[in-house]
Order: structure tokens, then sequence, then C-alpha cells
């Protein structure tokens, strides 16, 4: 049995509040608990995958133990739970993925992309590194090569991740994603499961370290002056004034 996973929100780009954090996460538990269900795709509505965070989701001051509450209490759960299934994940994207977008995505055991997908990395633009693992994820896929996005921010496209060996191609990649999905259900799928887990102890035998470091550096961020800058910045719509404080 399939079950699929629609970031639905296509008015906010597929962006995840509060709200949608939680309906993943209750998502994933429910599909968790079917042992009916051996495969989950994670798509988005509309023309994008999913925007990650979504800063009007919090009209106040953003604080330190906010930021770490919504990583470790939503993103960082989240993160987990698609890695830590014996359930295959597979993600189909087409159009921008961004932030927290990018990691759900990568960390599908699948990925199928349209050429058109573009991966966005704008944490900097409002003062933070990248978050929700994904660090980790692009330096465990593919080394270095990611390096540049990952400090300095930026986008790289569907063809570049296709070059890294990080997905598939997919004209129609929800179809392609289906199509898999249904091959892997009627197979032998617990040699599928266990092959998934011992990719997971090889690639992500510290991944429970990694977040635990990225939750209490990332979350200090919020106390800096590029921090504030940039959400001031983002939510009045115009250029931040970095001064690296």
């Amino acid at each position: 049995m399939v079950a699929t996973i629609t970031i639905d929100r296509p008015n906010r780009m597929n962006a995840l509040d509060s709200e949608t954090r939680r309906v993943i996460i209750s998502a994933l538990d429910e599909i968790e608990n079917n042992a009916d269900i051996r495969v989950v795709i994670i798509t988005g509505s509309g023309k994008v995958f999913s925007a990650g965070a979504d800063l009007s989701d919090t009209r106040g001051e953003i604080s330190e133990d906010l930021l770490r509450s919504d990583l470790e209490d939503s993103f960082h759960i989240i993160a987990k739970k698609i890695r830590n299934s014996r359930k295959i994940f597979i993600s189909a994207v087409d159009g921008i993925a961004a932030g927290a977008g990018i990691s759900i995505a990568f960390l599908c055991d699948l990925v199928f992309a349209s050429p058109r997908t573009r991966f966005v990395l704008a944490f900097q633009g409002v003062g933070l590194a990248p978050d929700t693992g994904l660090s980790y994820i692009l330096t465990k896929l593919a080394g270095a090569r990611f390096s540049r996005h990952l400090i300095v921010g930026g986008e790289f496209s569907a063809e570049y991740a296709h070059e890294a060996g990080i997905l598939e191609l997919a004209s129609d990649p929800l179809s392609q994603a289906r199509d898999m999905a249904r091959s892997i259900a009627s197979g032998p799928f617990k040699a599928y499961s266990t092959a998934k887990a011992f990719i997971t102890y090889s690639l992500f035998g510290d991944f429970e370290e990694f977040l635990r470091l990225e939750s209490r550096d990332q979350s200090k961020l919020a106390l800096s002056h590029d921090f504030v800058e940039g959400v001031a910045a983002f939510r009045e719509k115009r250029k931040p004034r970095f001064t690296g404080n």
C-alpha cells in the first residue's frame, strides 16, 4: 500500500507554518502505525514543492527559545521520522523547493524532480545558517559539492543535483514516483526496508547528534543583529543591512 503526503498551502508556496508541520507529524505517525503502508510519497500542491519555513507565521519577535523550539519540536521531528522509518519514502519535486523543503525532499530515500525544479537556500538572507539537517544531508550525499550553497546561500538546479547523483530527473515527478512506489510496495519489501536501514546506519548514524548541535547554534543566531535585521527586512520587503554581528 502507498500513502501520499501533499504539502497543501499553494497560496503561501506550501510554506511550513506551525499548523502544517503539526499535520505532517500527525500524518507520519498515522502512516508509521499502519503496517499495510509500505511506501510514502511526499509532494507539494500546485507548482511548488515547499518554500520552507513560513516567517510570517510569527508576527512578533523571534527569540532564541522560539527558534530552538521550532526546530526541536517540529522540523527535527519530521526529519527523524522520515529517516528512521523502515518504510520507503519518495519525494516528487516540481518547481521551487526552499529551506526546510529541500531537507524534506532529500531526506527521502528516492527523489524525482522535474527539470524546471530549483532548490533555493535563502537562510542567509535572514541571518541564519541552513537548518532541518540540510548541511548534514547534502554533505553526506554529495561531499563538498554543495559547500558554497550551504555557506553563502543561492540556488541550484535539478540538473546540477542530478549530476551530483542525488536525484532522478523526471518529466512528471509525481507520476514516476507513483510508478516506483507501486513497484516497491509489490516487491520484496523486507529486503528493501533492510537495505534502507543499512543506508541510514551508514550515512545518518550520527544524524541526531548533528541535529542537537544545529539546534544549539542556530538558535543562538536569533540573538544576532543580522538575524533581527534580516527578519525585519523580510517583513518590510526591503534589502537587509547586515553588519556581520
